[in-house]
C-alpha cells in the first residue's frame, strides 16, 4: 500500500513536470520562428530547440536524482499553493529593490526583451536558469559528494550545496556587467545571490514548481512590467 501511494506520488510529480517541459518546449518553438527571438545572446549558434531539449533532459535527470534520493521535491499538490505564495510575497520585496536599484543606477536601456516576446522568453529562461544553476547543481553535489564524505545527503551538507549553488548566477551574471567591479556590480551580485538563495531555501521547504513561481513572479515585475515602464520613465 506505503509502495502504491509512493509510485503515485512520483508519478504525479514527474507528470507536472513533464507538462511544464512541453509548455516550455512549445514556447521556444513559437520564438524561435521570430526573427527577432534574443536566444542567440544565451545559446549562441545553437538551435534554440536543441538547447531546450537538452536542457529538459538534464532537468529531469537532475530532478529524478533529487526527488528518488528524498532530498527534493517537484511538485507536492496543495502544499505547492502555500510555497507560491511565499514566492509571490517574496518576489515582490526582490521587485521593489530592483526598481530602486535601477532608479538609483539605470541599467542599460536594451537590457530587457520587449513585448510580446518576452511574454514567453521569460518563462523559457527561467526555467533554464533553474535547471542548469539549481537543480543540476544540487544533484551533482548532493549525490556525488555524500557517499566520498560517508553521509547521507542531509543536514549540513544540503546547507553547504544550497548555498554553493547560489554563487553560480550571480557569479556569471558579472560577466554581462559593463563594469562588473563597481557599485552598480556590487549591486547586482549580492541582488541576484539573494534571490538565488531565497529561491534555494524554498525549493527546499517546498518544491522545485514554487522555485521556479518565485523567477517567474520577480521577471514579471522586474523584465516585463518594470522592463516596459522604464522605457518611458528613464528614458
Amino acid at each position: 500500500m506505503i509502495n502504491s501511494s509512493l509510485r503515485s506520488d512520483q508519478n504525479r510529480q514527474y507528470a507536472a513536470l513533464a507538462c511544464l517541459s512541453i509548455a516550455i518546449a512549445g514556447s521556444t518553438i513559437i520564438l524561435a520562428r521570430s526573427p527577432a527571438a534574443p536566444f542567440e545572446r544565451y545559446f549562441g549558434k545553437i538551435e534554440p530547440l536543441a538547447a531546450i531539449a537538452l536542457v529538459i533532459g538534464v532537468g529531469f535527470f537532475a530532478l529524478w536524482l533529487l526527488q528518488t534520493r528524498g532530498i527534493f521535491e517537484i511538485f507536492r499538490g496543495k502544499s505547492t499553493l502555500q510555497g507560491i505564495v511565499v514566492s509571490a510575497i517574496a518576489a515582490t520585496a526582490f521587485g521593489i529593490v530592483a526598481i530602486g536599484g535601477d532608479l538609483f543606477i539605470r541599467f542599460p536601456e536594451e537590457m530587457n526583451v520587449a513585448l510580446p516576446h518576452a511574454l514567453l522568453f521569460y518563462p523559457v529562461m527561467g526555467y533554464t536558469v533553474e535547471v542548469i544553476f539549481h537543480a543540476l547543481p544540487l544533484a551533482l553535489l548532493l549525490t556525488g559528494t555524500a557517499p566520498l564524505l560517508g553521509q547521507a545527503p542531509t543536514g549540513r551538507l544540503v546547507w553547504v550545496s544550497l548555498f554553493l549553488a547560489a554563487l553560480l548566477e550571480p557569479t556569471l551574471q558579472l560577466s554581462f556587467e559593463a563594469e562588473p567591479i563597481s557599485w552598480a556590480g556590487a549591486f547586482v551580485w549580492t541582488h541576484v545571490f539573494a534571490i538565488n538563495l531565497a529561491q534555494l531555501i524554498v525549493f527546499r521547504r517546498y518544491d522545485f514548481f514554487s522555485m521556479y513561481a518565485l523567477r517567474l513572479i520577480y521577471y514579471l515585475y522586474w523584465h516585463i512590467i518594470w522592463g516596459t515602464l522604464r522605457l518611458e520613465v528613464l528614458f
